[in-house]
């Protein structure tokens, strides 16, 4: 798990990096408030894992309730297993299949507000 927490970390970071030069932040002055603050020589990460075993009678299941994420970015790994969904604009909910070895990335609330709104935070539930 703690390796899997570094690689993720190091993920996470890079592609921070990418969203955030791609808004022309790339200059130190810019990214001074991304870089570990308070003498830490860590910027700030959560690991957070959870587990959704399928339903055996979905029909009668909640799930959890649309939402955003309040973080710049969310890595999910679906681990085979259906049930995330996002909401798109004129389509309503639409599922994200699960795709073996992939990574979902979703942009939080942080991030576009960030952004000012060139990146969306994605309203998704599971």
């Amino acid at each position: 798990m703690e390796q899997w927490q570094a690689e993720m970390k190091t993920l996470c970071n890079k592609i921070v990096g990418i969203m955030l030069g791609s808004l022309g932040l790339t200059h130190e002055d810019d990214m001074n408030w991304f870089q570990p603050q308070n003498g830490s020589d860590q910027t700030q990460c959560l690991f957070h894992l959870n587990s959704y075993p399928v339903c055996p009678d979905p029909d009668r299941a909640m799930g959890l309730a649309p939402h955003t994420d309040t973080s710049l970015i969310t890595v999910v790994n679906q681990f085979n297993t259906g049930g995330l969904q996002v909401y798109q604009d004129g389509a309503g909910w639409v599922p994200v299949e699960p795709v073996e070895g992939a990574l979902v990335v979703n942009v939080g609330d942080l991030m576009q507000i960030v952004s000012n709104g060139k990146f969306k935070s994605v309203l998704h539930r599971a």
